[in-house]
């Protein structure tokens, strides 16, 4: 077998370009520079430069004669909803078009969504699962969304499967790094007054799951939520980590909600001067203050036989292992 892996750079593609490897598959990275490789790939791997933003035309080299292709490569921090579109929404339909040009002759097109593409749960009770409308509330989520629907478009010309995985975390992540950064430094984090509750899933579990849905007949032109099957508090999450990283210090940080709306303005600014993401902004406070990001995976298990391998308690012990050990964070 023969795949090709988009965001090989990152950290879901990382851990799924190996474990592909793994089941011996030979396995083709896109990547816009083999320098930003994990050394970890940087030898048995068939590299071609290149990113999503470019015409179908010039992606057709990265796709022509592969039977997989899982399309991870996205962009997590930006400016406007023009710029996730740009990577996102029409990256992906530009890989889409450049599989149908070369032949559509794939097994499987994997896309890797996000749970940010329908948005919060309503409460820890009432989850997110496959039939909830979608109510992104991101440029982030709805550049996803906007992607699945560009997917969903050529299910006629080869099978199509897209993935939402809620919150993911591991070693290589950068998405949650900042957090687990003011953890280190002793800070007990709070936003508004409403416990936080959220759906997790570790990166090579999520890498394992997109594999398995590749290759399930069951998964041909669905979507599925992977997740662990129970959410975990945000309290909860700060005193396992707190136990973890024992900073020397622990100090509360309770953010009033009008002067973090305030800090975000002032970035949504600030960003446009300097020419690049500052976080908190007002697009990604949108993310941080819904109390309940909860979604169910009912539909894997049911269908697909997936469970997740890896619980939060071990996971985030070892991200915060790795971190420290790759010089990421300092603990204080």
């Amino acid at each position: 077998m023969r795949s090709l892996v988009t965001g090989a750079t990152g950290f879901i593609g990382s851990h799924l370009a190996e474990m592909l490897k793994a089941r011996g598959h030979t396995v083709r990275l896109l990547v816009r520079s083999e320098k930003r490789l994990y050394p970890e790939l940087r030898e048995g791997f068939e590299v071609i430069q290149g990113d999503v933003t470019q015409t179908p035309e010039e992606l057709r080299k990265a796709v022509e004669g592969v039977d997989y292709v899982f399309h991870v490569a996205g962009l997590l921090f930006g400016r406007s909803q023009k710029e996730f579109n740009r990577a996102n929404a029409h990256g992906t339909r530009n890989l889409l078009e450049a599989v149908k040009l070369s032949g559509g002759g794939v097994l499987r097109f994997l896309f890797c969504s996000s749970q940010a593409a329908v948005g919060p749960s309503e409460d820890s009770r009432h989850v997110v699962d496959e039939t909830t409308i979608p109510h992104p509330v991101t440029y982030y989520g709805r550049s996803k969304l906007l992607a699945e629907q560009f997917a969903r478009e050529y299910h006629k010309h080869f099978p199509v499967t897209i993935i939402r995985p809620p919150a993911v975390y591991g070693p290589r992540d950068k998405g949650i790094l900042e957090f687990f950064k003011w953890m280190a430094k002793g800070y007990n984090i709070q936003f508004g007054e409403q416990e936080k509750q959220f759906s997790l899933i570790h990166g090579k579990d999520l890498a394992r799951g997109m594999i398995e849905a590749a290759m399930h007949d069951a998964a041909v032109n669905e979507t599925f939520f992977l997740t662990e099957p129970e959410p975990y508090s945000l309290a909860w999450t700060m005193e396992l980590l707190r136990d973890t990283l024992k900073p020397s210090k622990h100090k509360h940080m309770a953010a009033p909600i009008w002067a973090a709306k305030m800090l975000a303005r002032f970035n949504d600014v600030l960003q446009f001067i300097i020419r690049r993401p500052m976080i908190p902004n007002s697009d990604k406070l949108r993310e941080l203050l819904p109390p309940y990001w909860v979604c169910s995976g009912a539909k894997a298990r049911e269908l697909l036989g997936f469970e997740t391998q890896i619980n939060a308690r071990d996971g985030l012990k070892e991200t915060a292992d790795w971190y420290i050990k790759q010089g990421w964070i300092k603990v204080r």
